[in-house]
């Protein structure tokens, strides 16, 4: 069945933000929406959404600055939810609800956003903590907990797991989605019914730091992601190359660990691995995959641990 979310934010300051910041938060939400719905997804195995659509409905740049997106997604369950399956979805989203109505992926926006800029802070400032951003992700997490009807351990780890698979990019997102909070001293970033406070706002990395953040090259560890084999070299361990299509959908260089024997995984197509992905910056100030260097090839039935 198809499904319509509404998604608002609101920044709550004084003034007009400029056109890349607007720009900039409405990208990012495209994103942190989405990583929601993969974070549904990873809470409730038997319910898929498909094909995630999300537009923007309206921008009101007069002060406090709102944007209006929506998502369209089509829910797809397994049959042996059975009747369960409407209370689940009026759970989650609602069903024919006005705008107003706050779905949980609003407030999972928001706790993922808190939960990347808080990566951000800990790459920036390693060991230190700040108790307002950690007491605002605790309250967040209790409240999208208690609307998606889990419980808090649970929700926590399945944000875990979705959000590292490509932990950069939500870092990115939550960065460009609560910059223009930041940099205009906003008291709140607000969707119906809660918020980031201005205590959390405050505890953020400043624009200065941010910038610092942001080196010429990045490096990110990902665990068992799928590796598409698209060239071989037995010679080079640095001829090979690959794809990775939850990072970057073109073939990149491939390189091998010493320990790893490429005449293993000649005839192979494709495998579970760790990888280290080494991106650089463009001229656009994305961060670009450049090369992958495999550290460990799984079994099947092999996990992380092991």
């Amino acid at each position: 069945m198809d499904i319509v979310i509404p998604h608002s934010v609101t920044y709550d300051f004084d003034g007009r933000a400029s056109v890349s910041e607007v720009a900039k938060s409405l990208v990012a939400q495209d994103k942190l929406v989405r990583e929601a719905l993969s974070v549904l997804e990873e809470l409730f195995p038997n319910l898929t959404l498909e094909k995630p659509v999300v537009s923007v409905r309206a921008v009101s740049q007069d002060s406090p600055l709102r944007t209006n997106l929506e998502a369209l997604v089509v829910a797809a369950y397994a049959t042996e939810l059975g009747q369960d399956v409407p209370d689940i979805l009026n759970t989650l989203f609602g069903v024919n609800v006005p705008d107003t109505y706050d779905s949980v992926v609003s407030v999972l926006v928001l706790l993922i956003a808190i939960w990347g800029i808080d990566w951000v802070r800990t790459k920036i400032f390693p060991g230190k903590k700040e108790k307002a951003l950690d007491q605002e992700r605790e309250r967040l997490l209790k409240e999208a907990a208690d609307r998606a009807s889990v419980t808090e351990e649970h929700l926590e780890e399945a944000i875990e797991r979705t959000l590292r698979k490509h932990k950069r990019s939500v870092m990115k997102a939550s960065a460009d989605f609560l910059e223009p909070a930041k940099r205009h001293k906003a008291t709140a970033v607000k969707v119906a019914g809660t918020e980031i406070s201005q205590e959390a706002i405050e505890a953020m990395p400043s624009e200065v730091d941010l910038a610092q953040y942001e080196p010429p090259t990045e490096t990110e560890e990902l665990e068992r992601v799928t590796v598409h084999f698209r060239a071989h070299d037995l010679d080079k361990n640095k001829a090979w190359a690959a794809t990775i299509e939850e990072v970057f959908p073109h073939r990149r260089p491939l390189h091998l660990a010493p320990h790893i024997n490429g005449e293993d995984l000649f005839e192979k197509s494709e495998v579970i691995a760790d990888v280290i992905v080494t991106s650089e910056l463009d001229s656009s100030g994305e961060y670009v995959p450049r090369f992958y260097y495999l550290q460990k090839v799984y079994e099947t039935d092999e996990s992380p641990g092991d």
